[in-house]
């Protein structure tokens, strides 16, 4: 008896363990949740993008994604999905000193993080809260190449994660 079972369209099927050496290629899809244990899943790269587009309205589906907004004025607003997905992230990364990022949340959901008040020497830390629909923004008065925010969502808000680098702000 095969340790998989594999319907018409090679899905497998049922509780399956793969060991050894194993190679899938082409699109895989995983639904559920992955365990590795006694070492690690190897290469699994974030995906990028870089883009002058003005508005994303971004998915669920989009989780693990790096933007890299390249705007050369004006601002870039992402708007965040519906937060009940705990484990949903996003990162947003300054790719032109010109340009604003504004990370937007649903309007009756919101993002807990902490930002640099000032650059320099002297910088204090802050809570930022906005209040629910309201998104935070890093500046083109103040921002700098390689300024990143990454996102969350805890299933309830969205929350920064990692080292929060330039100033970010309340809308």
């Amino acid at each position: 008896m095969p340790k998989f079972v594999l319907s018409r369209n090679n899905t497998a099927l049922g509780d399956n363990t793969f060991s050894g050496v194993n190679t899938f290629s082409g699109a895989t899809t995983i639904s559920g949740v992955l365990t590795a244990s006694g070492g690690s899943i190897g290469s699994v790269r974030a995906p990028v993008t870089e883009s002058t587009t003005a508005t994303y309205a971004l998915a669920t589906t989009d989780s693990g994604r790096v933007y890299v907004a390249t705007r050369t004025s004006s601002t870039q607003t992402y708007t965040l999905p519906a937060v009940a997905t705990a484990g949903v992230s996003f990162t947003f990364v300054c790719g032109h000193a010109s340009g604003e990022i504004l990370v937007t949340p649903q309007a009756s959901e919101a993002i807990v993080m902490t930002s640099f008040a000032a650059v320099g020497a002297d910088a204090d830390t802050g809570i930022i809260s906005p209040v629910a629909g309201t998104g935070v923004k890093n500046t083109a008065a103040t921002n700098a190449i390689g300024d990143s925010l990454t996102l969350i969502s805890s299933g309830t808000k969205w929350f920064s994660v990692g080292i929060t680098s330039g100033i970010w702000a309340s809308q």
